[in-house]
């Protein structure tokens, strides 16, 4: 069966919620099972076998309140699931049915008090507003209003005592009902919110490591690769400038299996000054002429943010052209930076499509409040960064211990 017990709400989902409950159920379940069996099972039966003599009617009755009991039961699963009573209202439907049968079988030597205030019970239950209480008690008094009007044999008819009791046992069952049901319902809120941190921890955590492998160790592959091609082209015309990129690349492999270390603990971080004395050595290698305009750098996040951007846009400039000419630029404006870097070289404006690269860079620019765009014309790529002055903190950034 793949809906069970209610169209909108799915098996493995109601047998979720009742593990999740756990003990919280059991208590809810235990209050309203010792609220009915002692003010309404137990007194009922025992009215109605004394009257009637017939233990199987008497059977019956106490089937019926049962059956609304574990209404309530249900009830409380739904509740605990998130479903409101507009899609739960069928439940106080077929109670308030079984306390019309329970009037019509048993008129004669019962009164229907006890099956119509499991209704309210179920309101109590399935209603999240306070408003449910004024219900509730409006129902009380239409119970009591029955011991009145409801024409019972006179051995049997309740006297006053007996209604001011039962009156308070309803007050403080329907108390304990509301108290253990919230309990048990905010134990399930609490235990699937908790499970909806961890699953998104790990996908948070699984996108970061994905992003720093993607900007970190797709750069310094690039840079391997170019390093050791430049190596294996000079080692014949010279010799001592291709040990030198064999030895930078060398390091460069080192320093990856550090950096992926680092994105595996979390623990990595990228400098300015590092990725921009980097990214030049890099293209300047690859024979592109750099033009550089530094001013004042950004400082904590913002820095941080700027050097993985320079980082990435390096590796694209390596993998989708052929530059000979470069312009890094980074000046503050006001309250702003703003950073650019372009090449010529573009191998196809394919390259400028939204992508791993663009859109990992946009996604930390626009973390700390910046703007990032992109534009080509012919064979020339522009990629504009505008990062605040003062930067809020990522979201994903550690916090301090």
């Amino acid at each position: 069966m793949n809906r069970f017990p209610w169209p909108v709400l799915g098996k493995a989902r109601y047998w979720r919620t009742v593990r999740i409950g756990g003990r919280a159920f059991l208590l809810a379940a235990a209050a309203i099972f010792g609220v009915v069996i002692s003010g309404v099972v137990t007194p009922g039966t025992a009215k109605v076998f004394v009257e009637t003599s017939d233990l199987e009617l008497s059977a019956w009755y106490a089937g019926l309140i049962l059956l609304q009991t574990l209404i309530c039961l249900h009830g409380l699963v739904f509740r605990a699931a998130g479903m409101s009573f507009r899609q739960t209202w069928p439940l106080t439907v077929l109670s308030t049915l079984i306390a019309a049968v329970v009037a019509i079988a048993f008129h004669a030597v019962q009164m229907p008090s006890g099956s119509i205030s499991m209704v309210g019970l179920l309101l109590l239950i399935l209603v999240r507003s306070e408003w449910v209480w004024a219900v509730a008690f409006g129902i009380g008094l239409f119970t009591i209003g029955l011991l009145w009007w409801w024409s019972l044999p006179e051995s049997v008819q309740p006297d006053d005592y007996a209604i001011a009791q039962g009156a308070v046992f309803g007050i403080v069952g329907a108390i304990a009902v509301r108290a253990t049901s919230w309990l048990a319902i905010r134990t399930a809120e609490l235990a699937a919110a908790n499970a909806e941190i961890a699953r998104l921890t790990v996908h948070q955590e699984r996108t970061r490591i994905s992003r720093d492998l993607h900007d970190r160790l797709g750069h310094n592959l690039v840079s391997i690769m170019l390093r050791t091609e430049l190596a294996e082209r000079l080692a014949a015309a010279d010799r001592l400038q291709s040990e030198r990129e064999s030895r930078a690349a060398h390091r460069l492999a080192r320093q990856t299996l550090q950096d992926m270390r680092n994105i595996a603990h979390g623990t990595l971080v990228a400098d300015l000054d590092a990725e921009l004395a980097a990214a030049i050595d890099l293209l300047e290698s690859r024979g592109a002429v750099c033009q550089i305009r530094i001013g004042e750098q950004p400082e904590g996040a913002a820095a941080e943010v700027l050097a993985w951007v320079l980082r990435e846009s390096v590796t694209n400039i390596l993998r989708h052209s052929q530059p000979v000419n470069c312009t890094l630029e980074l000046v503050r404006i006001g309250d702003r930076f703003e950073f650019m870097i372009g090449n010529d070289g573009l191998l196809s404006s394919e390259s400028v499509a939204p992508g791993h690269g663009l859109g990992g860079i946009a996604e930390r620019v626009e973390r700390i409040g910046g703007t990032c765009s992109a534009e080509s014309t012919g064979d020339r790529f522009v990629l504009r960064v505008t990062l605040p002055a003062i930067s809020p903190v990522p979201e994903d950034a550690p916090a301090d211990e």
